[in-house]
């Protein structure tokens, strides 16, 4: 599956964006549509989760199927 690309947005909404950054305090990350996410069971949850401690990264289960 393909990355997402970032949203496409003009100045003045990138300048609302980093507006509310401030005042929140965090870090918005703007992509053009993505899938659903993908309901995981346990097991594969399980795994997910071991799997982004030993790459320390953090990993999101997309629906391939529904692009």
């Amino acid at each position: 599956m393909e990355c997402a690309r970032p949203a496409r947005l003009e100045d003045r909404q990138l300048d609302e964006i980093r507006r509310l950054e401030e005042r929140m305090g965090v870090v918005l990350v703007g992509y053009e549509r993505l899938p659903r996410y993908r309901q995981l069971s346990p097991g594969e949850l399980e795994r997910l989760r071991s799997l982004e401690q030993e790459t320390g990264s953090v990993l999101v289960a997309y629906d391939a199927q529904a692009r």
